[in-house]
């Protein structure tokens, strides 16, 4: 985890030097998610290509608009507010990134809370309907 955070510190402050010198955040984007295809592509073909089901066109789909959703959206802010700030400032709030989910989960109620109050202290129950 120490090395997890020491890499996302280096990545932060390459980033950082890479906007400040113009570079848009939109271009270190692609160029990011085309890096990591070329990383990890060959893994999934080799390994994974017997093991997994043929992909229908809905599920394409599918997975194409969650992708599409999920990190492309999340980085552009991301690298949108890292020209603004400090990569320190970045560091810190991606962290946050689990609690933010969390409670976007409580208050869309995928995830539901019970709250049991004893004598001195709480007792909290999390149910997700999902499961």
């Amino acid at each position: 985890m120490i090395s997890l955070q020491f890499g996302y510190a280096g990545m932060n402050i390459i980033t950082k030097v890479s906007l400040n010198q113009g570079m848009s955040h939109y271009v270190l984007v692609v160029y990011r998610h085309a890096f990591a295809t070329a990383v990890i592509a060959p893994f999934a073909f080799f390994f994974e290509r017997k093991a997994q089901p043929k992909i229908t066109f809905p599920i394409f789909m599918q997975i194409f608009i969650l992708g599409l959703l999920g990190p492309v959206i999340d980085q552009n802010f991301y690298y949108a507010g890292l020209k603004f700030t400090s990569p320190t400032f970045s560091c810190a709030m991606s962290n946050m990134l689990p609690a933010m989910t969390f409670i976007m989960a409580v208050l869309c109620r995928y995830i539901y809370i019970y709250i049991h109050i004893y004598q001195l202290y709480i007792k909290l129950y999390i149910k997700s309907p999902i499961i």
